[in-house]
C-alpha cells in the first residue's frame, strides 16, 4: 500500500501544482490505477488535480471538471500530465509532460509528441527503439500485497488472460504446443475482471485457479496471480526476449511454459522484490518532481 513520501516532501515547492488527465479511478484499469496512484503521491506534498469524477480513496487530489481543468492547465506553475492515449494537448497546457505506459498511438493517442514535452515512460520496452528511448523512467507500482494473498484453498480451474495482446494467433499456437498441461476448466480472466466488483473479489478468485496463463507481458495480473498461489505463465510474445522480461519481472512469473521451475524456485523471492520496487516508486517519483522542476519551473524563475 503506497503512503507518503520523505523524499518529495524534502523538494517542496509552494508553487509547483500538478495536473493528470486521469478519467474516473477504475481498479480494473492497470494505467488508469497508475495515474491515480501518482496523483496519490504527489498531493501528500503538492497540490494535486486529477481530471475525473472521483479518485481513489485515502487521496488528497482534487478531482476537477474539463472547464476547471483547462484553466488550470494554462498557469505557469502546474505540470500536466497526460497518459500516451491522449492525442494532443486538449487542456492547451502551458507545462506539458507526457506519460508512456504503453506502446504510443497502439491503440489511441499520437506516436510522436510535440518537442517541448517531457516524455517520461512507465517501462523501457514501450520506447525501444523510437526517438524516446533516453526517456525517464517512472514505476508507478502498488503491489497490492495486503488483497493479493494465498488463502491456501483448493484449486480446480486455469486462467487464461488476453488483455493487452499484439499477436494473439501466435500465442494460440504456443499454448496448443503445451495442451497436455491444461487439463482443468478454463475461465476467462477477462471476463472474470469486468465482472468483479473489486480487487478483494478477484483475489478469491485467484484463489481457486491452478495456472494462470497470460497472452499480456505487461499486465501486473500475472504478479497478482502468483502472489495468490497460482502457478503464473506469461505466454512468450516475439519482440520481448526472456531476458528482457527478467530485468522488470525477476521473481515468481513464468515466461513461457519451460521455466515454470524458475519462477516457483524464485517464488519467496517475489514480495520483498516487490516492497523494494514500491520504495523506488518513491525515490522515482522525487526525481521526476526535480526534473519537471527543473525543465519548467526553474526557467520561469
Amino acid at each position: 500500500m503506497l503512503v507518503s513520501n520523505p523524499a518529495l516532501a524534502q523538494l517542496k515547492t509552494k508553487q509547483m501544482e500538478f495536473l493528470i488527465y486521469g478519467f474516473d479511478y477504475d481498479w480494473k484499469s492497470g494505467g488508469n490505477q497508475v495515474l491515480h496512484d501518482l496523483a496519490k503521491i504527489l498531493s501528500e506534498d503538492y497540490k494535486t488535480y486529477v481530471f475525473g469524477n472521483k479518485t481513489m480513496s485515502h487521496s488528497k487530489a482534487i478531482c476537477v471538471n474539463v472547464d476547471k481543468a483547462m484553466e488550470i492547465a494554462l498557469k505557469n506553475n502546474v505540470i500536466t500530465i497526460y497518459p500516451e492515449v491522449i492525442s494532443g494537448n486538449p487542456f492547451n497546457a502551458t507545462n506539458v509532460v507526457r506519460y508512456v505506459m504503453y506502446y504510443p498511438g497502439w491503440h489511441a493517442g499520437d506516436k510522436e509528441y510535440n518537442e517541448n514535452e517531457i516524455v517520461i515512460t512507465y517501462n523501457y520496452e514501450f520506447v525501444k527503439e523510437t526517438k524516446y528511448d533516453k526517456s525517464f523512467i517512472l514505476t508507478v507500482l502498488n503491489p497490492k500485497l495486503d488483497i493479493m494473498m494465498n488463502h491456501d484453498k483448493k484449486r480446480d480451474k486455469i486462467g487464461l488472460l488476453v488483455r493487452k495482446c499484439k499477436d494473439f494467433d501466435y500465442k494460440m499456437g504456443v499454448l496448443k504446443n503445451y495442451k497436455h498441461l491444461i487439463d482443468l476448466p478454463i475461465l476467462s480472466i477477462d471476463d472474470i475482471i469486468n465482472k468483479c466488483s473489486d480487487l478483494n473479489q478477484l483475489a478469491e478468485i485467484y484463489n481457486t485457479i491452478s495456472t494462470f496463463i497470460s497472452f499480456d507481458p505487461h499486465t501486473y495480473h500475472s504478479t497478482m496471480a502468483a502472489l495468490c498461489g497460482c502457478t503464473s505463465v506469461v505466454i512468450p510474445s516475439k519482440e520481448i526476449s526472456s531476458e528482457e522480461f527478467y530485468n522488470v519481472q525477476k521473481y515468481g512469473v513464468a515466461y513461457g511454459f519451460e521455466n515454470i521451475d524458475f519462477a516457483k524456485l524464485t517464488h519467496g523471492k517475489m514480495i520483498e522484490n516487490l516492497k523494494e520496487m514500491e520504495k523506488d516508486t518513491f525515490a522515482q517519483c522525487a526525481d521526476f518532481v526535480k526534473l519537471v522542476k527543473r525543465h519548467f519551473i526553474d526557467k520561469v524563475n
